[in-house]
């Protein structure tokens, strides 16, 4: 038997229900279950949905359940009937109709629509409504939820690309206050060596009128 994962992938035909595969051209629904788009009949709708609806009155709670002391349990698939549909003082364990009954069957294919399968299609419909409803909402949210992340991590992305050009600005202007001490480096050191050529072309020169001078006076001297 395939899983309700299988059974929901599975490609299935024109007018059949994606589950018990019946055949009809009517009253297929589409229906969200555990998360998963399938095309039901409307058997199919209530059996998947047993806490959604009494299975006596075929009445759709809607998320509301009746007061605990309006409503009795199934024993076996959990539904919830009501205390006045159920058999007069049931006693426990409580079975409900679709459970007692192996032959029951919630609708019958057929050309003619009495009024129990109008109540029953109305169900199926309302349950198939709702959860898709849900399935819209729950959509609607995961994208809302994305925009948000997605918003977030563009504002990190700007953040980290400003952080980036900051880093590369600051590099920058390092690499040229390094080259400027280098410049007036290499200034400071032409303006030495030259202080130094010029010493020795003083002392050049002084020493030359030392040597006149002294000459000068000897010749006066003889």
């Amino acid at each position: 038997m395939p899983t309700p994962a299988e059974a929901g992938n599975r490609k299935t035909p024109t007018g059949q229900c994606s589950n018990c595969c019946v055949s009809t051209l009517h009253f297929l629904h589409h229906v969200c279950h555990r998360g998963i788009q399938r095309l039901l009949c409307t058997s199919c709708v209530l059996r998947f949905h047993p806490t959604s609806f009494c299975p006596s009155c075929f009445t759709f709670y809607d998320g509301v359940l009746p007061h605990p002391s309006k409503r009795i349990s199934c024993s076996k698939c959990a539904s919830f009937t009501h205390t006045h549909c159920a058999a007069t003082s049931p006693l426990p364990p409580y079975i409900c109709p679709p459970c007692k009954n192996s032959s029951f069957s919630f609708f019958h294919q057929s050309d003619r629509i009495d009024k129990r399968q109008a109540i029953v299609l109305l169900c199926a419909s309302r349950i198939a409504i709702s959860s898709m409803n849900k399935s819209t909402a729950s959509a609607r949210k995961e994208a809302e939820r994305k925009v948000r992340e997605a918003a977030v991590a563009r504002m990190r992305a700007r953040e980290a690309l400003e952080h980036l050009v900051w880093v590369s600005n600051e590099e920058k202007v390092r690499r040229q206050n390094e080259r400027s001490m280098e410049i007036n480096k290499n200034n400071g050191n032409v303006e030495v060596v030259s202080k130094v050529e010029e010493m020795e072309d003083d002392n050049g020169d002084f020493d030359s009128l030392l040597r006149h001078l002294e000459n000068s006076l000897i010749k006066e001297q003889v």
